[in-house]
């Protein structure tokens, strides 16, 4: 913070100084990177944030000497004209401003007194101030705002009108204008008590819980992709639905805590509260191609625990993963302490960009539960049949094993003249793929499990008979091959079997290669082998080979002197591995193989082969061997065929309405805690001193509990004695009605945070909110309902120059509309806004090109492509948030881009925001709708134009309004009447249908004049 806030300023006149308000912000931003709480950064050994240190000698000087300022040596440092003794120094590029020296010259001279920072003092709930004025407040807050103001020496403004007060009461609320039947049904309501009905009505309204869960989206980064890599979308709006819900329900504030960090950890947890712990899920996440595991562990817990913090603390925690905090009392140690809770998520590192990365939670309905049933009582008799046919199959095992070869065995699996001798086993793109070696593992081939005992280098791998894979002309087979400088082949021959036995490809000397069965189709590929002393690619396009059959179970691809195999069909490429599944009863040559997520193959048969050898019990054995038996077993397709034939079609309709249920990400522990550790630097491979569970010091302790988890951390939070929560809260309610926090800098509620505009206001609040229930609604219907809230907001000379930012509330809230009441707002006035709720985001008109430029091609949002139908007019709180490129007409009016927390949006005013609401198709078609309305309205100008001047903006236009609206119409009306191709193309814009009962030029015409309405100051402004 750039010298003394003004509030700071304004105030030191009249009052004695306050270190909090007054010397803690000039320390902060000049001198405590150097000489705060952190140890290692630290000059001088001086601490100038405790007063302990400061006002000690050291050495032969006294830095602060209470009541004393020509024996305190920083007097002489931040008056000296020495580039060696200033302070701050030069090379800080900070200097102190006339009146910063004379605040500290004022403060040694009152005793340099101390105070523990404000905000980590609990608050106490102050006695209403006594104010004069008690006719003009209508609660407890009010008389706050009016001693401040008396202070000051600033009036209040009168209540403002009924119309400007629906209006932005209606849309602070819902986040939506209020309708011309709701704006005159409160005129007409000459009662006492209209205004709080109003507001009850809205508090009760399901947009309102809509409208709420934008801002707390922003904060928990919430978004419809991964956020990194490919971007890839994941399935988080359940999560998203859940927020809407909790805020219309009215969930208390402690509560809605308590599910989201830790719903997951509490006993017998429920559907609701398992969704609520997908908070902890909506961090960004990759699966980028050399990311390492380890790192993004960190990186994931590191999210979690600076979102944390944040949101419900206010406090800038993530300075301190590399070094102690510079300007707060937190030490690294304590960061990484607050880490450890959020370092057990049993997510992977790479969650392979996909839609539901586990752990995940299917949202099964009653209904579900139902229909479900139905289908299973279908299922049930013909799965009997199965189990009693399997009783009729007589296994016997089909392999043989052999410690010797024949030649011709010998040919087959491996060319003895050439091989690299000596070669190690080695990993291929992970851990996944092991290559076998002559000293590591069998060979299968065909029926035959034969030991190897000669030289060798070899791989096959089996596909599932039921998913046969198709080679066809664009695939290509390829090994990974080892030219060893030492004994380098003659030849490599890559060759793999089929049931029409076996195809080869070949590279090198022709003669040294050795032919295999007589009739064997093959190819020679004449040519130098690639340099020696490393791996090199081979390949070969399958339409070399003109495959008649599909490879199948038994049948296999076989490398020799490769390794690892990979089949890329249609640039997708899929990879394969040896699996030993064997268990006793089951056949040793009978290997399974699946793709990177099993594709093919069962979802309970590929989780049981992705398990290791050791990971594997009898309960799986018997599973695979039921498989086998049916499946693949010699003669079993006969007996099971027509019984799957009855099973598929039943099956097939469960996983189709399986599918259906939506499904989200959800929180879960890890069985094994992860250890935590202080990291050096924040370097994810550089683990110091390892740390428990715990918070910062200078905050109350964590409460007395058997277990220290997330659940104690959450109860920690919403605490009665914590001194941050409620007050972060509530000041970001107050930024939401206000424009702006009574800490203006609601993301920083540290030392490097502004003073509050009314501490005493801020604390009362704080504790008000704790004592009713952490009553969400409660406190929303108390700060729209005050006299404060209520004031006209018209700019007086006076209140201009003594209130310039309206912090200290002189007259009402006067702010632009969010990016997503700017849209919801055009299709609400025009007719065209589908207020269906909840379920999977939507993809309305968007410039063409956004995601291509920021997207991978593999990608499944590299394109966008367009919803349409109702979809295009949903509420924007429902359109896709693709992290890398968020929606654009929203990102223009300053939404985030969700790929970190944001408790404070930005509001900027640029001409590419004129471009947007005067020629997005969205506004213009929601301005062509707006125009219809006025048309069918009535045959009268005047009172078309009225309508939708009320309309807009809930209030009657004057006369000089309504003149220059009838010049604009006649203009427009003479110009697309001339113009019929112009008028025709501008009704064109968008998917709506054109009502052909209205003149095209006539229509054109009233949308110009509807879209000069919603491009109104006071339409895109809260007044």
């Amino acid at each position: 913070m750039a010298g003394l806030s003004g509030l700071a300023a304004a105030e030191q006149k009249v009052k004695p100084v306050d270190f909090n308000r007054d010397v803690r912000p000039i320390l902060s931003d000049n001198c405590l990177y150097c000489h705060g709480p952190d140890e290692k950064h630290r000059k001088a050994k001086l601490r100038l944030d405790v007063r302990e240190n400061a006002t000690a000698v050291h050495g032969d000087v006294q830095p602060i000497k209470p009541k004393d300022v020509a024996g305190s040596d920083l007097w002489k440092r931040i008056n000296s004209k020495d580039a060696d003794e200033m302070m701050p120094p030069p090379d800080s590029n900070k200097k102190l401003l006339p009146e910063q020296v004379e605040m500290l010259r004022r403060w040694i001279v009152e005793g340099a007194e101390y105070k523990g920072h404000w905000a980590f003092e609990a608050p106490k709930k102050p006695e209403l101030p006594a104010i004069k004025n008690k006719k003009w407040a209508k609660n407890e807050i009010d008389y706050f705002i009016a001693a401040r103001l008396a202070e000051k020496k600033l009036k209040p403004e009168d209540e403002a009108s009924k119309e400007k007060l629906i209006r932005r009461v209606t849309f602070d609320l819902t986040g939506l204008p209020p309708s011309l039947t709701e704006v005159n049904n409160f005129l007409k309501d000459k009662k006492a008590g209209a205004y709080e009905r109003v507001v009850d009505r809205l508090l009760a309204s399901p947009r309102y819980g809509e409208h709420q869960a934008q801002y707390w989206l922003d904060a928990v980064r919430y978004g419809d992709t991964h956020g990194l890599h490919l971007d890839n979308e994941r399935s988080m709006w359940p999560y998203r639905d859940w927020v809407v819900k909790a805020f219309n329900e009215n969930m208390p504030y402690d509560k809605f805590t308590l599910w989201q960090i830790a719903g997951d950890e509490l006993p017998n947890a429920t559907l609701d509260q398992k969704i609520a712990s997908g908070y902890n899920r909506c961090n960004v996440s990759t699966s980028e191609g050399g990311a390492i595991d380890d790192e993004f562990y960190v990186r994931y817990a590191i999210d979690r625990t600076e979102t944390t913090s944040e949101v419900w603390m206010g406090l800038t925690a993530g300075c301190a993963v590399c070094h102690d905090h510079k300007f707060d009392p937190i030490s690294q140690k304590e960061f990484y302490s607050l880490y450890s809770f959020f370092n057990n998520c049993s997510a992977k590192a790479m969650d392979g960009n996909a839609l539901l990365p586990p752990p995940t939670l299917k949202l099964v309905s009653a209904k579900d539960k139902m229909e479900l049933a139905k289908i299973d009582e279908g299922i049930a008799p013909v799965k009997k049949e199965i189990e009693e046919a399997l009783k009729t199959i007589k296994y016997k095992e089909t392999g043989a094993k052999k410690t010797a070869m024949t030649e011709e065995e010998k040919e087959i699996v491996y060319v003895e003249d050439g091989f690299p001798k000596d070669t190690t086993a080695q990993k291929a793109d992970g851990p996944d793929l092991q290559w076998v070696t002559a000293t590591n593992g069998f060979v299968f081939s065909g029926e035959k499990a034969i030991k190897r005992t000669s030289a060798g280098l070899a791989q096959d791998f089996f596909q599932d008979s039921k998913q046969p894979m198709i080679v066809g002309k664009s695939n290509i087979l390829f090994a990974y091959v080892y030219l060893d400088p030492k004994d380098p082949p003659k030849a490599i021959m890559l060759q793999y079997h089929t049931t029409d036995w076996n195809y080869r490809a070949n590279w090198g000397d022709e003669e040294a290669i050795p032919f295999g069965a007589k009739g064997t189709p093959e190819k020679i590929l004449k040519g130098k082998l690639p340099p020696t002393g490393q791996w090199v690619r081979l390949e070969v396009n399958t339409e070399d080979f003109k495959l008649k059959y599909p490879l199948r179970i038994n049948g296999m691809a076989f490398v020799q002197f490769g390794g690892t195999v990979y089949w890329d069909k249609a640039g997708v490429v899929t990879k394969y591995k040896q699996e030993d599944l064997s268990p006793k009863s089951f056949s040793a040559w009978t290997t399974f193989s699946l793709g990177e997520n099993g594709a093919g193959l069962p979802e309970e048969i590929a989780r049981i082969l992705k398990l290791k050898k050791q990971e594997k019990d009898e309960k799986d054995g018997s599973v695979l061997m039921k498989y086998y038996l049916q499946n693949i077993y010699e003669g079993s397709p006969a007996i099971f065929g027509p019984l799957h034939a009855k099973l598929e079609p039943l099956q097939k309709k469960r996983t189709e309405y399986e599918n259906n249920i939506p499904s989200t990400l959800i929180m879960q522990e890890m069985d094994i805690p992860r250890p935590a550790f202080v990291l050096k630097r924040g370097q994810y491979d550089q683990p110091a001193e390892a740390v428990q569970p715990g918070v910062p010091h200078f905050l109350p302790p964590l409460p007395k509990t058997d277990k220290t988890n997330r659940v104690a951390l959450a109860q920690w939070l919403v605490s009665t004695n914590h001194p941050l929560t409620a007050r972060v809260v509530v000041n970001r309610y107050w930024q939401q009605f206000f424009g702006t926090g009574i800490v203006k800098t609601s993301q920083d509620f540290g030392s490097q945070g502004e003073w509050p505009s009314h501490p005493e206001l801020l604390d009362w609040l704080a504790c008000h909110f704790m004592e009713n229930g952490w009553d969400v609604k409660a406190m929303h219907k108390l700060l729209v309902m005050s006299a404060a809230y209520r004031q006209d907001n018209k700019v007086t000379p006076e209140n201009l120059q003594g209130d310039p930012e309206n912090r200290f509330v002189s007259r009402g809230p006067r702010f632009r509309l969010d990016a997503e009441e700017i849209r919801d707002n055009a299709l609400f006035v025009s007719g065209l806004l589908d207020e269906k709720m909840g379920g999977h985001s939507v993809k309305p008109y968007q410039p063409a090109g956004v995601w291509e430029a920021v997207g991978y091609t593999a990608s499944n949002t590299a394109k966008f492509v367009q919803d349409h139908g109702d979809a295009l007019y949903r509420r924007s709180l429902y359109t896709f948030w693709k992290r890398t490129a968020a929606p654009p007409s929203l990102v223009t009016f300053d939404a985030p881009s969700r790929e970190k927390y944001c408790v404070r949006r930005e509001r900027t005013d640029t001409p590419l925001q004129a471009l947007v609401v005067m020629n997005d198709p969205q506004y213009v078609e929601a301005a062509r709708h707006l125009g219809e309305r006025m048309i069918m309205i009535s045959n009268n100008e005047g009172d078309r134009l009225d309508y939708a001047f009320q309309l807009v903006t809930a209030r009657h236009p004057s006369h000089s309004e309504k003149s220059v609206l009838k010049d604009l119409l006649n203009e427009n009306l003479a110009k697309y009447s001339k113009d019929q191709a112009a008028a025709q193309k501008l009704i064109s814009v968008g998917e709506s249908p054109v009502n052909k009962e209205i003149k095209p030029s006539e229509l054109a015409a009233y949308t110009m004049v509807a879209s000069t309405l919603l491009n109104l100051d006071e339409v895109l402004n809260k007044n």
